[in-house]
């Protein structure tokens, strides 16, 4: 409010503030206590939920792999880590970027569980190639229970689990279009012979094809199996990614 006194105006009326000075009258804009968004911080805050929801989007998809046993920083690491994919193949407008535009290899290497690396537990490589249509062939060496595996105690069997997850981003949407486990008992000293596992997927409605692996950890007796994953033991990796639209 603002009032007339000999002559001179006082007070605020909106954003406007009224005082005398000597014998002038001085109308002064007051700053507001509202700090609006400018447009680029609104663009920013959009790149970030564009990370954010394809970190959940992952997360959820691959929740047979985790099992939901992983370090309190999972999703946050997962959403740094698509922050880079967005920015892996050139810098857009802020509010512009998308997973479909950057590199999705980035992803490759993730540990879905911090505190124990896929590649720390499995003493072997294995190859993951793409074809234009949608077919994803995993390679895998000769293997042997003894001398490619961490057995921890009490362990006597070994389920080797690889999944592979296509995925939308822009439709949130994913789905398993192919899953395989290999069971390994601890004093089986047969070597394996190296195979190669092909998936092909009729759902053509994805853009983006991811690979992970994981292990297991069983104790088998006669009349029951417990599982001995735990936060501190649960390996689980992508450990390949593809982008129909984008391979690079």
């Amino acid at each position: 409010m603002a009032i007339i006194e000999n002559g001179y105006l006082r007070g605020q009326i909106s954003n406007l503030i009224n005082r005398k000075v000597g014998d002038k009258n001085v109308v002064q804009s007051k700053s507001s206590d509202k700090i609006n968004q400018t447009r680029w911080s609104e663009a920013a805050a959009s790149d970030f939920g564009t990370a954010s929801a394809a970190g959940a989007t992952i997360r959820r998809a691959f929740n047979a792999v985790h099992q939901k046993v992983h370090d309190s920083g999972m999703h946050n690491r997962l959403v740094k880590r698509m922050q880079r994919v967005l920015l892996g193949n050139g810098k857009y407008e802020p509010g512009d970027q998308r997973i479909t535009r950057g590199n999705i290899q980035r992803l490759v290497g993730f540990q879905f569980n911090k505190n124990c690396h896929i590649y720390d537990y499995l003493y072997f490589d294995t190859n993951v190639t793409f074809s234009a249509p949608g077919t994803t062939s995993v390679y895998l060496p000769e293997l042997n229970a003894q001398r490619n595996f961490y057995w921890p105690k009490a362990c006597n069997h070994i389920i080797l689990k690889i999944e592979i997850v296509a995925l939308s981003f822009d439709k949130k949407y994913a789905r398993t279009i192919g899953s395989h486990e290999i069971e390994l008992t601890r004093y089986d000293n047969q070597q394996h012979e190296a195979r190669t596992l092909t998936f092909d997927s009729p759902d053509k409605d994805y853009d983006t094809i991811l690979v992970s692996l994981s292990t297991l950890y069983l104790e088998k007796r006669s009349s029951y199996a417990l599982l001995l994953n735990s936060v501190d033991l649960n390996p689980a990796g992508i450990i390949a990614a593809h982008n129909l639209r984008n391979p690079l």
